[in-house]
């Protein structure tokens, strides 16, 4: 029994063999290393640019600041007390607070203080929650008392026969 094994080795790179050009890799893969290097770097500043809040070259707050600057006390006096102009300062004020809460939420989450206030607040809603529920049911288990058994007298009637206050 004979095996005939055909191996051709001529021209084909094997790095066991030692017939790979070592020296056109490296070169391939430093290129390669640069490239990803400047594509990373394009990305950073894209990344940073789109991070970073685009002013507008004649800001509304500043022209805000010009019309409001420029008047009398008694001009702006009367603004302030329009109900639109109220309204409208409310709706921004409650955005800005937004976004001022979104900005700082994580900052305070991270501190030790601020994280054992936060976790004193939970506390806090946690017990207020129970504390109404609990109320409610016994508001409706009275509310069913009464409708059960007490529908002939009147609330205030009911209230008194039971004890209770007026609700």
């Amino acid at each position: 029994m004979s095996a005939d094994f055909n191996f051709n080795f001529r021209g084909t790179p094997d790095p066991l063999l030692g017939t790979t050009d070592y020296a056109a890799q490296f070169s391939e893969l430093e290129g390669a290393q640069r490239a990803l290097e400047q594509r990373r770097q394009a990305l950073l500043q894209l990344k940073q640019q789109a991070e970073a809040p685009q002013v507008s070259p004649n800001p509304i707050w500043d022209e805000i600041d010009a019309i409001t600057g420029a008047m009398s006390e008694s001009d702006f006096a009367s603004i302030q007390n329009d109900p639109e102009y109220q309204a409208s300062l409310n709706e921004l004020m409650a955005y800005v607070s937004a976004i001022q809460l979104q900005m700082i939420r994580p900052r305070i989450e991270q501190s030790v203080e601020g994280k054992k206030l936060l976790e004193q607040h939970l506390a806090t809603v946690k017990y207020l929650r129970k504390n109404a529920s609990a109320e409610k049911d016994k508001r409706m288990a009275e509310f069913k008392d009464y409708t059960e058994h007490y529908s002939h007298l009147s609330w205030e009637e009911y209230l008194k026969t039971k004890g209770g206050k007026k609700k």
